[in-house]
């Protein structure tokens, strides 16, 4: 029978030979191994003599060469260097020393980020060109153009976003107007209520909140509508069957909310102006008649046109956007969630970036 693993120790000069004997494997005694951990941490540079080794095994090896600094080795039988050799191959310092701190790795993230940005900003203008391109040629071809699709967008997409997008118009305009009335009020000016909300909901509230909701509601669901058939491939057998998707997909859906968000803006602006009345016969007892008459003298058509010019730029956004996304969608039914995200999140910022540049635009031309 093999001898149990033991081991004896020389010095010679700087360096300590550990002679190893018998058996190395994993049925080594604590008592050996604990012995062994003990005296290798006592020397920086070991040498290991392997030609009393009978038997060694993979386990023995790691535990030698990861408890002691290990200047070389001697005597060691084939079978043994290709464990050492396996051994430095899954232990080598590359992998065990600690890594060194890479900004590179740092800026590795906004670069990416900044790189998919830079390619959607491309493909966006790439969609949006080809976009306009089959609107012209469905001008010079009316054939061309989906007249059943865009009147079916026009009411799917905006009319029956109406009640909820009134209702909206009509809870925020009041209280906007209600909160403005107490401040004016407490200031001695109460009539101003009326000029200012009424100007507020033409300009700012209305078309404002009635995007917000379309941008939640229709954005989302372009993108989710032309996602699914994205993966169920039937955008493939469109292609296949010869049919331009943005005719059939892009084209209806951009030019029914370009057409339908004035009508809506009108009306959205027709209930926050209602509820500002509402709201103001309530805290100030002006009565309706009175609040028309101010609101003819103070308000001009110029503050009505600010909010109908918006429209159709706000539907746009939203129809570019929703399409864009869903174009994008491939894979499994998980990425269109993450496009209907990100679909409606683009929506939003676009529609407050629209609405602030013609804050200032029109700011500037003091309309």
């Amino acid at each position: 029978m093999a001898s149990k693993g033991s081991f004896k120790i020389t010095i010679d000069k700087d360096k300590a030979i550990f002679y190893l004997y018998g058996v190395w494997d994993f049925s080594l005694s604590k008592n050996t191994l604990k012995s062994y951990e003990l005296e290798s941490k006592k020397y920086s540079n070991v040498i290991l003599d392997f030609s009393n080794v009978s038997k060694i095994d993979f386990v023995a090896i790691s535990f030698l060469f990861l408890n002691t600094h290990v200047f070389s080795y001697q005597g060691a039988s084939s079978t043994t260097e290709i464990l050492i050799s396996d051994f430095k191959r899954l232990y080598s310092p590359s992998k065990i020393q600690q890594q060194v701190f890479d900004w590179r790795y740092f800026f590795t993230p906004f670069k990416n980020k900044i790189s998919r940005f830079s390619s959607d900003v491309v493909d966006f203008l790439n969609f949006f060109g080809l976009m306009l391109f089959c609107i012209y040629l469905s001008i010079l071809n009316p054939k061309r153009f989906r007249w059943k699709s865009f009147l079916y967008h026009m009411n799917e997409a905006g009319f029956k976003a109406l009640p909820v997008a009134l209702l909206t118009s009509f809870i925020v305009g009041g209280a906007i107007t209600l909160q403005g009335a107490i401040q004016l009020q407490a200031m001695g000016a109460p009539l101003l209520s009326i000029d200012t909300t009424a100007k507020l909901s033409l300009r700012e509230m209305g078309p404002f909140v009635l995007a917000l909701v379309l941008a939640g509601r229709s954005a989302s669901s372009f993108t989710a509508q032309i996602g699914v058939m994205n993966i169920t491939e039937e955008s493939n057998a469109m292609r296949v069957m010869n049919f331009n998707l943005m005719d059939f997909l892009v084209v209806p859906r951009f030019l029914a909310l370009v057409i339908v968000m004035p009508l809506m803006v009108f009306l959205a602006d027709a209930s926050s102006i209602f509820a500002g009345m509402l709201a103001i016969k309530s805290q100030l007892g002006i009565g309706f008649l009175q609040y028309a008459e101010r609101f003819y003298e103070t308000v001009g058509w110029s503050n009505f046109l600010v909010g109908i010019i918006k429209a159709p730029f706000f539907g746009a956004a939203i129809a570019l956007v929703g399409c864009f996304r869903g174009l994008q969608v491939y894979g499994d039914t998980e990425q269109i969630g993450r496009s209907t995200t990100t679909s409606v999140v683009n929506a939003l910022f676009w529609i407050i970036f629209i609405n602030a540049i013609f804050s200032i635009v029109f700011t500037r031309l003091d309309i």
